[in-house]
Order: C-alpha cells, then structure tokens, then sequence
C-alpha cells in the first residue's frame, strides 16, 4: 500500500544519489508503508510482519454525559485546568408540521470523565434561558455542525478559539468563522460568512496543513448534489489558502462508498471530520445505511486527497451491542492527547438515522498515543528496513510494545552495509511497553548522523509491536 510521495517529504541529492525522504521532527506512523521498503517473518517464509489494527476501548462509565449531545469537539485548556466541550443541541419543536433547530451547547470537566453543564442563560433555547447554550446564529436562528478549529496563533486574530459552524437561517444562510476569548462568549463582530449559501449538513471541519500552507475543508458538495438517492452523502474536499476570507465554493469529491461497504449496505458516507497530525490526514469517516446505522472508521491521507482506508474496514469506533445507549449511531471526530493516550470523545444514540424516538449521548473511548496501527511481527521475530531517511539530527526514539519479546535498531546506508564511521552493531536491546522508548549504541550517537541518508532497519525477537517513531531535536522532552 505504497503511496505517492507528498509534496516536500522526498529530496533528491545532486549526482544521481538514492533519494531520502526528509522526516523531519514529526512522528513517523506505519499506518501505510510510505516509510516501508520492506518486511519479512525471519523464521520461515510462510510468516510474515503484519499491520495491525488497535481499535480504542470505551470507557465503562459511558456514557459520560447521558440523554445529551450531537456533534462534539473537546479541547484541553491548560491554563485553566478544563476539559471544554462543544456539542451540537438539538431541539425537536414539531412533528406535524415538522420543525426543529440546533444550537451550540458547551460543557466542562476537571478530569475528562465527570462533566458539567454549567447553566449560561444566553440564549432561549426549547423555550427557557435555563440551559448551556453559547452559539445560535447572529439573529438567534440555528447554528449547527459546530467545529473548533486547531490553527496557528497568526491566524486567530487575537482570539483563543475559532469555531466553525453552519446557519439555515434566511439571513446568515451558510458557513460562517467565530471567535472567542473564553469558549462561551463568541464575539459577534467576529462572525465572518466565509461560504454565503453553502449549508452542507454535516459535521463540517477545516485543518490547517502546514506543508502545503493551505486550510483544507471537508464538507459535502451540497451545491453540486441534492439529497434524491443521498447522492450528496459523499465527503468533498474544498481549500482556501486564506482562512477568513471569502472560499470559493468548488467543491470535489474524494471519498465515494466502495463494493465492500455496499456489501453491509452503507452504501452513503454521512461525513468526515478530519485531524492534521504527523504529516498526516486521519479522517473519522461515517459510512451509512440510509435511515439506520452510522459508525465510525478511520482513513487516512499523505496528501489531503488520496484517502486510504485498512484493508479489513475495521471499525475505529463501533455501535454498541444489544440494548446499549450508543447502539444506533455512533459519531466520533477527533481525539485529545491526555497522558500516554489519546481520547475520543464521541456522540453516540440508541435509535438508527430515521428514528424520532432518539436518546442520545456523548461518550469516551481511548487508545494508545499514536496507537491506531503497528507493524507486529510473527512469533518467530521479523525484520522491517525503512526506505532511505534524511536524518534531520537528534535522538532516536521508538513508540513499540516489547513486552513479549525484544527489539534492536540497526543503521545502514542504501546498500544495507553499516553506515561509515557509525556503530556496525545494533542498539542496545529495547524492551517492555512505552510510547518514548530512547534507543542508544555502546559504539555511536545517532546525533552525529545529522543530514545523513540512512535507513533504520528493526529487528524484532518474538512479538513486538512497532508504531512509529521520531526524530527529537536536542532539549526536547519526547
């Protein structure tokens, strides 16, 4: 599953040298083989390395905030020693004539775990002020498919948070931008229409790609598709090089349903909120069977357009069995590193799509940091070389699960001979389980290796997962 390289990861030297792949101080992830030149089982041929698959544990308090919450996005605020949550409120006013709108709602926690929703008095919202809504539209219409932005400080005009949210109201009508100082004051006079019209009904998000300089939308190509046969469930992609100003609405599609999802009938995807993270694009997909369920599957993207999703379709965060609360849809976004871990919060309803009778609620699941896929060898130990890597100076480390064998780390050059002037022999061993482990050489220091091409090749006794690992520049903690 090689992918194409991405703009700025590859180099060329002069002189018709192998090319190296400029890694950067960014972790480097085996999610696909783009680093990969090759794997193999070192007993046998018949055993091989494999890519695995980690998919997050609910929590068993789930869920954490009951009979609440669509759409959510949760940040940590350091300073103020917060879980913040935003969610999507819902309000059902009518059946018959049917009628209902959103809000933004906000949340907050000391622990991530025990939530509470403090009472603003903001806005009237299912006809009472007693409630923790912060968003309605400028004219106290909805808002909706809220999402808070992750950006780089010139970019928020002063403020701690932008969001991003969607409007039906007549005279907003829209995607619109927000700010905020706090999270629950949005300032008003920020509140810049960035897509007058465009009201794609979905979990919309931008991430900002530092490579590329470009803020990139996914969202749904509603000004292209209608809603007969749900052809306008498809994820599309838009860009802007300029946040706040005005985008141009055109659209593209770049992730369609496939035979394998028209095998289980979700033959419709509801969204795709999308995390930048690592060089890399890890879209929370929503594949749909119209009017039932809705879960959530990971894919991921060198480039913000060609998404791959794993080989099995494993779910990343599936429904809940028999009677449970989250057992018709399940909606997840994002994730929020907490520890050696990474949470997800997720909404989740006890009801398919068409339902009226819905309870929902908001959920946590968590994973190790960086640990959606490892490369896990057989138990008769594997070898994986990477293919040729400038090394952008520091020291090496390794996030691997060693627990049940042992790892090493030899450094070679194109032909796989020790690298000159470097410690032919392998790393001191690597064991037990940890997201940071820091690999040395009784013979070398691989900081001396700085602009060097070499591959990193790892040798692993028994079975040993490996999820990545990272270049980390001098005074910096892993």
């Amino acid at each position: 599953m090689r992918q194409g390289n991405p703009v700025g990861r590859a180099l060329e030297s002069e002189g018709g040298e192998p090319r190296a792949v400029d890694i950067g101080h960014d972790p480097q992830l085996f999610v696909d083989n783009y680093l990969v030149d090759n794997y193999w089982g070192m007993r046998r041929q018949t055993e091989a390395v494999l890519r695995i698959f980690h998919p997050p544990r609910k929590d068993e308090r789930n869920p954490l905030i009951a009979e609440n919450g669509g759409y959510v996005n949760v940040v940590r605020d350091e300073r103020r020693g917060l879980f913040r949550m935003w969610y999507q409120e819902f309000w059902d006013q009518s059946l018959n004539p049917r009628m209902y709108t959103y809000g933004i709602a906000y949340a907050e926690s000391t622990d991530g775990i025990r939530w509470k929703l403090p009472r603003i008095g903001k806005f009237s919202f299912k006809n009472t002020l007693d409630n923790n809504i912060v968003l309605l539209s400028p004219s106290g219409g909805d808002a909706e498919g809220q999402f808070v932005l992750d950006l780089p400080k010139d970019m928020r005009r002063g403020y701690e948070y932008i969001m991003l949210y969607v409007t039906y109201d007549p005279k907003h009508r829209g995607m619109h931008l927000i700010g905020s100082h706090d999270g629950i004051d949005w300032d008003p006079s920020s509140d810049t229409l960035i897509a007058p019209g465009f009201t794609p009904d979905t979990h919309n998000c931008i991430v900002w790609d530092p490579r590329q300089r470009k803020c990139v939308c996914f969202t749904r190509a509603v000004n292209i598709y209608n809603d007969e046969n749900g052809l306008r469930r498809r994820v599309a992609r838009l860009e802007n090089s300029r946040l706040w100003d005005m985008w141009p609405i055109v659209p593209e599609n770049i992730l369609i349903p496939d035979e394998l999802d028209a095998e289980g009938g979700h033959t419709l995807f509801y969204g795709m909120p999308t995390k930048y993270y690592a060089g890399i694009y890890w879209g929370f997909l929503w594949p749909y069977r119209p009017g039932e369920d809705i879960y959530t599957e990971l894919a991921f993207s060198r480039d913000g357009r060609d998404f791959q999703r794993l080989p099995a379709r494993p779910r990343l965060i599936d429904l809940g069995p028999g009677q449970a609360w989250d057992r018709g849809m399940v909606f997840a976004s994002s994730w929020l590193e907490v520890g050696d871990e990474w949470w997800i919060y997720y909404s989740g309803s006890d009801a398919g799509h068409k339902s009226h009778e819905v309870k929902t609620g908001i959920g946590l699941a968590r994973v190790r940091k960086e640990g959606f896929v490892s490369l896990r060898s057989p138990a008769g130990g594997g070898v994986v070389v990477t293919r040729l890597l400038r090394w952008p100076a520091g020291r090496l480390y390794l996030n691997a699960d060693a627990g049940q064998g042992e790892l090493t780390i030899w450094l070679t050059d194109y032909d796989r001979k020790p690298i000159q002037g470097f410690d032919p022999n392998p790393s001191l061993p690597i064991r037990g389980d940890n997201v940071r482990h820091e690999v040395k050489w009784r013979g070398g220091d691989i900081r001396s290796l700085k602009g060097r091409a070499i591959r990193l090749e790892f040798r692993m006794e028994d079975v040993v997962d490996l999820y990545g690992f990272r270049a980390v520049p001098e005074g910096e903690q892993p």
